[in-house]
């Protein structure tokens, strides 16, 4: 299973440690998360280190029912293009189905399903990792996302029938009332959110099946698979620069043992020289197009020996390094 996730989990996390007295880069980078990443959907970060930076959090300020606070801050926004979907869909159920359907271009680590019933419908959550640090408070803050999708798409003051999570409970009733507003059962076999049907078949007002079918349409070929090396894609190209993408470096950020992530990788159909190897070919050509020095490229590139970048560029181009920006670049 990927351990992956949108950077956008923490959204917001900042204000709320902030505001009960931390300091919000000091517990991030505690726990191996770079504050500039932490709030950004376009990057990813493991499950784990998210999990292990609201837990840290949590036992940081004292107050066990962060998880829950931090999903009265949060929006189904935190979901990107699954959010257009929900927001323009037909009905509360559709919203809810696709929200399954998609949930995994956010994070392949976990699901949901809408379960129907005559009497009642189930929402349900969860985690497909089996190890993960934190989970109940994982799982208090997702349920608490849906809920507030729910009161966006159906009512300000909607209340479930009933929350049922597979966790003890940890924080004080009033923290789960507060949020919830209705029964609360603790240590049972799902997590989820139990729910009138007369809510689900509700219309949504003023969906737009035009943006629905665009963010569908952009959402549909992205596989779970590839998340981690679109991820590594990602880090290699930031830390190119300083000279420090390596697999140990770039398994760091990820909160990965480099041989873990290699496997994932493999699972993916690609290695992590391969990511590499067609990252500095890219970025051999946009550098030789500026007319820079093979010497400065080639350290650019990461190579410590400019003979290596040569055969590299050979090997790519079938040129040398000096041809290649002869081609590419204008003359006199």
């Amino acid at each position: 299973m990927v351990d992956l996730i949108r950077a956008s989990a923490l959204a917001n996390f900042g204000d709320l440690v902030t505001d009960l007295g931390g300091d919000p880069d000091a517990v991030l980078l505690a726990h191996g998360v770079d504050p500039v990443v932490a709030g950004d959907h376009e990057r990813f970060l493991t499950y784990t280190a998210v999990a292990t930076v609201i837990g840290g959090a949590a036992k940081e300020l004292g107050h066990p029912d962060f998880g829950l606070q931090l999903a009265r801050r949060q929006s189904i926004d935190i979901l990107g293009p699954i959010a257009v979907i929900a927001r323009h869909a037909d009905t509360v159920a559709d919203a809810l189905d696709g929200v399954s359907r998609y949930l995994h271009t956010y994070s392949p680590s976990i699901a949901t399903e809408l379960r129907r019933d005559a009497a009642a419908s189930e929402f349900t959550f969860t985690v497909l990792l089996r190890q993960l640090p934190h989970r109940d408070l994982m799982v208090e803050l997702s349920l608490g996302i849906g809920l507030g999708a729910l009161r966006l798409l159906v009512a300000p003051d909607f209340v479930p029938l009933r929350v049922t999570v597979q966790h003890a409970r940890s924080a004080e009733p009033e923290a789960y009332e507060k949020l919830f507003g209705c029964p609360i059962e603790f240590e049972g076999t799902q997590n989820c959110l139990t729910l009138p049907n007369s809510a689900l078949n509700q219309r949504i007002h003023g969906s737009d099946s035009a943006a629905r079918a665009l963010a569908e349409k952009y959402l549909a070929p992205i596989r779970p698979d590839l998340a981690v090396a679109d991820h590594v894609h990602d880090l290699i190209q930031r830390l190119l620069p300083l000279n420090q993408a390596s697999l140990v470096h770039v398994a760091r950020e990820m909160s990965l043992h480099p041989r873990v992530l290699q496997r994932r990788l493999a699972e993916s159909d690609t290695t992590f020289e391969a990511i590499l190897d067609d990252i500095r070919r890219t970025s051999a050509q946009r550098l030789s197009a500026t007319g820079l020095q093979v010497a400065q490229i080639a350290r650019m590139l990461g190579y410590t020996e400019q003979s290596s970048y040569t055969r590299a560029c050979q090997r790519w181009f079938g040129q040398s390094p000096r041809q290649l920006i002869s081609a590419l670049t204008p003359g006199p």
